[in-house]
């Protein structure tokens, strides 16, 4: 069985893209607009260096502020199988516009041995256990699964369920 989210982190990527280029596209025009709409006969003053830098400072600092609250959300893609003849494999990374980093997790299916779903706060964290030798637990990382549906939660419940 495959569990991922692909489908929302590429909705998540396209429209942090839309976002560059809409706010690159507001940058450019706000200085340009006075010569931009004199092209289809529409005179207006052409506003002043400050009135632009202005303009152009607040609309960088409401997208930043969108952003960083996105970022907050601590939002993955997460891809769950357990198709591979002797390992469950878990690989996730932060939906972000550049630079993700992917990280993998490999647990042999007679080395798993427990996992919890924690919340803290507003935040979602799976949190996996792998037995090590004589009673001795590994516990890895906690994956955020903010970006999974309650649906999808549940199948990573039910799938992970087999294995304990």
């Amino acid at each position: 069985m495959v569990i991922h989210n692909e489908k929302y982190a590429s909705k998540k990527k396209i429209w942090k893209t839309f976002g560059v280029v809409l706010i690159t596209t507001i940058c450019v025009y706000i200085p340009l607009s006075a010569n931009f709409l004199r092209e289809f006969g529409v005179e207006i003053k052409q506003p002043g260096a400050l009135t632009c830098l202005l303009l152009i400072s607040a609309v960088l600092a409401i997208y930043a502020a969108i952003i960083y609250l996105q970022h907050r959300k601590k939002l993955n893609f997460i891809y769950i199988s357990d198709e591979d003849k002797q390992n469950i494999v878990f690989r996730f990374y932060h939906i972000q516009l550049l630079m993700a980093k992917c990280t993998s997790y490999k647990i042999p299916f007679d080395a798993f041995k427990k996992y919890e779903i924690t919340k803290e706060g507003k935040d979602n964290y799976l949190v996996l256990y792998q037995k090590m030798g004589k009673n001795q637990l590994a516990k890895y990382p906690p994956i955020s699964i903010n970006s999974l549906k309650d649906e999808e939660i549940q199948q990573v419940k039910d799938l992970l369920d087999q294995y304990c």
